[in-house]
């Protein structure tokens, strides 16, 4: 009977542990690399070293490009609001400890176009970089984990804000207004116009208060007539 067709079905033996499977992978690749293909094949009979040494010497070099600017170059951007150090895009939670010390509201986030995210790459609002955010993971509220997560982002929160006033200069508010005061030019008045005295001999003028103003004998003939008008209606009806 075949013998590959024997094996079939049948449990394969166990290589060893991973720590034991890391170091033969990478030696049997490098000497995969090192081993010359056939003259059939794409490298025309040299080994894969050989044909990127060949390609160096010409003068060939890499480009490097890192994560967050791949990211960012098929990504756009879109602003978000930061509640009790978390985002939300896409009807997703999103968290990271950068976000925890944030102490600001908005954010900017690269939302990818191409693809569904497994995290994200998040920016203040001038572009400088904050970090890379993962899902926030729900927990059960009587899941132990859950209030250690929400003691540390608080004690993030505050630690942030106590760096923060640290490192505020000390300003002393009133050396700083007597300085500014010091260096405004002075306010030139102009010449007196004239000049008050409380010597009644010196004054020019007496002050005159106003006088009740006289009611003109026309207006006074027009009341009494209403006055002796009003008695003669009283006088009527009295009888």
């Amino acid at each position: 009977m075949n013998k590959r067709q024997e094996a079939i079905g049948r449990t394969v033996a166990p290589y060893g542990t991973f720590e034991d499977f890391v170091p033969a992978f990478f030696g049997l690749l490098k000497a995969y690399h090192s081993v010359p293909m056939g003259k059939q094949a794409g490298l025309k009979g040299l080994s894969p070293n050989t044909t990127f040494q060949k390609h160096a010497d010409a003068g060939w070099s890499v480009i490097t490009l890192s994560r967050d600017e791949v990211r960012a170059a098929v990504a756009r951007r879109v602003e978000r609001t930061v509640i009790q150090g978390a985002i939300k895009l896409r009807g997703r939670r999103w968290t990271c400890e950068e976000l925890w010390q944030y102490t600001h509201d908005k954010v900017l986030v690269c939302e990818p176009v191409y693809h569904a995210p497994a995290e994200l790459l998040v920016l203040d609002m001038k572009g400088n970089r904050l970090g890379i955010a993962t899902p926030d993971v729900a927990l059960h509220p009587l899941d132990h984990r859950g209030a250690q997560s929400t003691a540390a982002r608080a004690k993030a929160h505050r630690d942030a804000i106590v760096e923060m006033v640290r490192l505020v200069p000390k300003i002393d508010v009133a050396a700083r207004l007597i300085a500014l005061g010091q260096d405004q030019p002075d306010v030139i008045p102009n010449e007196p116009a004239g000049k008050l005295s409380f010597d009644p001999s010196q004054r020019p003028a007496r002050i005159v208060m106003p006088k009740k103003p006289l009611i003109s004998e026309e207006r006074r003939r027009e009341q009494d007539e209403c006055i002796a008008a009003q008695l003669d209606l009283v006088k009527s009806i009295v009888g």
